[in-house]
């Protein structure tokens, strides 16, 4: 049964379209679902072919990233980064290229907060501009996080 109750988070509060534009480029819209299903998106305004979609989301749980990382499993083959991004505990970018698109995944974990950006970016494409930019989007994200101390313990939180 779905819950009235607003949801803890939602990863588009520290992000904006004016940091997408900034970062990747596009102009986009957000999409930012509703306080009891929030959904964090970025989709371009121009449907030109080429435009990266962004899109974000969390999970509050104990534990670490290192832990989640060995358990999910990552191909040896995928070319995984460990970024140092202000404020957070841990992170990890995995950039792939498969036929046109590329596609880029940042996680970023601040206490019992994990964060999880999704770039989706069709040729033509600029993978440095990407990656950086998903380190920028991490930062942004971190830093929120530590403002709002929406990583402090899950396990303390009221149930």
């Amino acid at each position: 049964m779905p819950s009235d109750k607003p949801a803890l988070w939602n990863p588009c509060d520290a992000l904006s379209p004016a940091l997408i534009e900034q970062e990747l480029g596009p102009r986009t819209r957000e999409l930012d679902g509703t306080p009891t299903a929030p959904d964090c998106r970025f989709v371009p305004l121009d449907k030109k072919a080429g435009d990266p979609v962004v899109s974000a989301n969390y999970q509050l749980t104990p534990g670490n990233l290192g832990q989640y990382w060995k358990a999910m499993g990552q191909q040896k083959t995928a070319d995984v980064t460990r970024p140092k991004i202000a404020l957070a505990d841990d992170a990890r970018v995995v950039t792939s290229v498969k036929g046109h698109q590329l596609a880029v995944t940042g996680f970023v974990q601040n206490g019992d907060l994990y964060q999880v950006i999704n770039i989706v970016d069709p040729a033509p494409y600029d993978k440095a501009r990407t990656e950086k930019g998903i380190e920028a989007l991490l930062t942004a994200l971190s830093k929120h996080a530590d403002e709002t101390n929406a990583g402090a313990s899950a396990s303390a939180s009221p149930s």
